[in-house]
């Protein structure tokens, strides 16, 4: 009998190993798409930021997955086709319920400079091209309780990025944006407490190897308001797809809502473009 019970519990923990719930590597950023025609354009605002997250189930159990966050981005075009942007990223996501009754709360931050080339694809100024590119610094950690104990993972994060894009400007106040980012991530300094079997179990053992390559596309649409120049909304849906075999789970969708000033159109006193 003493085998037998035994074999019981070593099948319940492999059973358990094998449904276990995902611990999310990485999480996207949103977009920062300025919409610029002259020295002088840029912006500065905030938005709010999630992912798809609520209930889901898995093996019978419910899997809570609640993910918010905030980007602060500013632009600022030093001439009628360079410019400079900054970003900054901060994720609160938090995971729980599954087989292993997992507690799982992430906190990311991330901060990126870049340099940017823009000009007009037609001679009505209405289409419009630009590419930016740079690089960011930043930390991901995240805790973990469950059944199988309490456990804590981080890391340093080194960013680059190419991001191309399209804008098109309406003759009202309304301008759409689709732009392909090219993040090239690094994972360094790694530190945790899991044994090595939860490393390989829950697929994060192969971060630090090497440099990570994500496409992200967006969507990026922003409108203002007829009498307050210079205020815009703006929302955005994007993607993230890790190119490579993926090593590990992360955050594949970012989207945003959010406000921000118009330095144009806040010098030409109108929102009209």
């Amino acid at each position: 009998m003493r085998n037998v019970f035994s074999l019981l519990f070593v099948l319940s923990v492999v059973i358990f190993a094998s449904c276990s719930t995902p611990r999310y590597a990485y999480a996207p950023a949103a977009h920062n798409v300025p919409v610029l025609t002259e020295k002088g354009d840029g912006k500065i605002g905030a938005a709010y930021s999630t992912s798809i997250s609520g209930d889901r189930i898995e093996d019978d159990e419910t899997v809570n997955n609640s993910v918010n966050g905030i980007d602060v981005q500013g632009a600022y075009a030093l001439s009628d086709h360079w410019a400079l942007q900054a970003a900054h990223m901060q994720r609160w996501e938090r995971t729980t319920g599954g087989v292993d009754s997992v507690n799982i709360k992430y906190r990311r931050n991330l901060t990126e400079l870049g340099v940017g080339y823009y000009f007009p694809m037609n001679s009505n100024l209405n289409a419009w091209f630009q590419v930016f590119g740079g690089g960011g610094f930043g930390k991901f950690n995240f805790t973990d309780s469950s059944v199988y104990g309490n456990f804590f993972h981080e890391t340093d994060v080194l960013k680059f990025y190419v991001q191309p894009g399209f804008y098109f400007r309406s003759k009202g106040s309304f301008s759409v944006s689709i732009a392909v980012r090219g993040s090239f991530i690094k994972f360094n300094s790694i530190k945790t407490n899991y044994p090595s079997s939860d490393l390989d179990n829950y697929r994060l053992n192969q971060m630090g190897n090497n440099v990570k390559f994500f496409l992200e596309p967006a969507l990026v649409s922003s409108f203002g308001f007829k009498n307050v120049p210079g205020l815009r909304i703006e929302f955005q849906g994007g993607l993230s797809l890790l190119t490579a075999e993926t090593p590990f789970d992360y955050r594949s969708q970012n989207f945003s809502i959010g406000t921000y000033l118009d330095f144009g159109s806040l010098r030409r006193g109108t929102n009209r473009r």
